[in-house]
């Protein structure tokens, strides 16, 4: 029964992580490096702006006291929904969640069903206590969230994110690459004083 309630846990923590959002690709330069980063911050904030929708496929770890998780993941965001298959670590399917306006549902690999009103319920209902995760669709961009003080940020040479701090959480950026006409980071790591979570992305698609 402790190994069953550890799998729920551990498949709700991944949903929340996901739905509130190690590749190493050099930065590749911004064709006008005689703009100023000031100049250049505004060009891409205003270019990933634009993302309504996209696809990833990726790894996540998150660090907890005293346990640690990680799995793979298949997701699809979209301006109302989201979809994300998990996976072990070894590629076997664990769960599937489905985020509508709505409510977040999960159904694990047995057929095990969890619904709630959404991910920051969920998460104090199963794990006691909450994660203020809305933001991670934006977050995994490298642009704030629509939602919340931006508290500080900081920018490279390029114009794009190194740090940023918004809703209690400190966001650091590495390895941007470029994804057509976006640039975008392959790494994401999101600290607050309960939770560490690394978001590492093999496969940005399917922008819109």
């Amino acid at each position: 029964m402790q190994r069953s309630t550890s799998r729920i846990n551990y498949l709700l923590l991944i949903a929340a992580v996901m739905l509130n959002g190690c590749a190493t690709t050099a930065t590749q330069p911004i064709s006008s490096n005689s703009l100023k980063p000031s100049v250049l911050h505004k060009q891409h904030m205003d270019k990933i702006a634009n993302i309504q929708s996209f696809s990833l496929n990726g790894r996540i770890g998150v660090i907890t006291n005293p346990k640690n998780y990680s799995a793979r993941l298949a997701w699809q965001h979209n301006a109302e929904n989201d979809f994300v298959d998990v996976f072990s670590p070894l590629g076997g399917k664990v769960a599937n969640i489905v985020k509508t306006p709505d409510q977040v549902r999960l159904t694990d690999n047995k057929d095990k069903v969890v619904i709630a009103k959404d991910t920051e319920a969920l998460t104090k209902e199963t794990l006691g206590f909450e994660l203020p995760l809305s933001g991670l669709s934006h977050w995994s961009l490298g642009k704030p969230s629509n939602e919340g003080i931006v508290n500080a940020v900081t920018w490279d040479e390029n114009g794009r994110i190194n740090s940023l701090q918004q809703n209690g959480w400190n966001i650091h950026y590495k390895d941007y690459a470029a994804y057509g006409e976006y640039f975008l980071p392959n790494k994401v790591v999101l600290k607050n004083d309960q939770i560490t979570i690394k978001l590492v992305v093999d496969k940005w698609a399917e922008f819109k």
